[in-house]
């Protein structure tokens, strides 16, 4: 007899967890169905900067936005820096605006030996954004 409660209880307890197993993901699916998802940009669509030195010293800077269908109005400002003792130090700046969707920089400058990065700041219809590149040594 005791072996026979020890078998249904321990069917029971099975039972019971199978269906207390069994609706604890629908539970949770649900919850996760009810987050509101908001773009994080309304305006661009993308945007980057980059640098590259070749081994002449001749660095390589772009930077780019793209807005989102529009958008009537970008512009990019792109900043070259050098390291100089652990501190960013601005060496040469360029910009570019557009009545459309695109504006970008691309450019070439002569760098004397050190490490360098972009920054860059851009908008498109009045919302901005910014990022930095890679660090570069020549």
């Amino acid at each position: 007899m005791k072996k026979l409660i020890r078998q249904l209880t321990g069917i029971a307890a099975c039972v019971c967890m199978l269906l207390c197993g069994g609706t604890l993901p629908i539970t949770a699916v649900a919850k996760e169905a009810s987050v509101q998802i908001e773009p994080r940009m309304t305006y661009i669509l993308s945007y980057g900067a980059d640098l590259s030195i070749s081994n002449n010293g001749v660095a390589t800077i772009t930077g780019s936005v793209t807005g989102k269908a529009g958008v009537t109005q970008t512009s990019v400002k792109v900043t070259l820096q050098k390291s100089v003792s652990g501190t960013w130090t601005n060496v040469e700046s360029w910009e570019a605006s557009s009545d459309s969707r695109n504006a970008s920089v691309n450019t070439t400058y002569q760098v004397s030996r050190g490490t360098y990065r972009v920054t860059m700041t851009c908008s498109a219809n009045g919302e901005s954004e910014s990022t930095t590149s890679a660090t570069k040594t020549y």
